[in-house]
């Protein structure tokens, strides 16, 4: 695949993540972006507070770790910590909060995961991501995170036909660099053993892909069949997303 380096050509970024640690699917291209001198912002939706404000706060001091390991300011990371667990049930809330911190903070673009039904919250952001990015009129590009069941989850691989439009290889520097920020969130230690030991090991530590989105993304059908939080057990549905995202409109 040939890059397209479009995306190299911006001043300011945003990077919207749904919880602290997803900057582990995008760390070497943010460090590249800081290292050239582009202003790079992120912001974290929710603090990952699922099991507990305590947690929350310790997820919280971990992404710090690991965003000074890729050179981020602490001034230029921004803390919604919106409720993880109320994330789908007051979207229009969230959405409105998203869109005021992107207009605030000037970006260029808009950089935020994919959709791709491994997590509602993911996908609820993306779909915040895709309609501020919409509204202010600027570039929305996403990246992969995981889709499928969990026993079975890809990782750092868009959900066809989906394609990446820039790959960055990795050197070994860099994929110490990646190591490090996973290893710096030490409460995300069996979710990323799933990552160290899983089938998708090698491609996650080859490379980082990001894709500009061009068309429009129909966030009401489902990006997978089945979905990946409608694994057994779960109570969360994509009718629930489907629902939350026509409420936003």
């Amino acid at each position: 695949m040939k890059s397209d380096n479009e995306i190299l050509r911006y001043s300011r970024y945003t990077f919207l993540f749904a919880h602290p640690d997803e900057e582990i699917y995008t760390c070497n291209f943010m460090t590249d972006l800081v290292r050239e001198g582009k202003v790079v912002d992120i912001i974290y939706v929710t603090s990952g507070d699922y099991r507990g404000e305590k947690i929350s706060k310790i997820r919280e001091e971990e992404m710090f770790k690991a965003m000074k390991l890729i050179g981020i300011l602490q001034s230029n990371i921004h803390l919604l910590r919106l409720p993880e667990r109320g994330l789908i049930g007051q979207l229009k809330g969230v959405y409105i909060r998203i869109l005021e911190q992107i207009k605030e903070l000037g970006s260029d673009c808009v950089i935020s995961h994919d959709f791709e039904g491994g997590h509602n919250g993911h996908d609820a952001v993306s779909f915040c991501a895709s309609e501020a990015a919409k509204n202010l009129g600027i570039p929305f590009y996403t990246f992969p995170a995981y889709h499928n069941w969990p026993e079975e989850r890809a990782f750092n691989q868009f959900v066809s036909p989906h394609e990446a439009t820039y790959m960055k290889e990795l050197d070994g520097n860099e994929v110490k660099l990646k190591r490090s920020v996973m290893l710096s969130h030490k409460t995300q230690k069996e979710f990323m053993d799933t990552i160290f030991d899983g089938s998708s090991k090698d491609i996650f530590f080859e490379r980082e892909v990001l894709r500009k989105v061009k068309l429009p993304v129909d966030y009401t059908k489902p990006p997978t069949d089945p979905v990946g939080y409608e694994f057994p057990g779960s109570k969360v549905r994509f009718e629930d997303f489907k629902q939350a995202i026509l409420s936003v409109s």
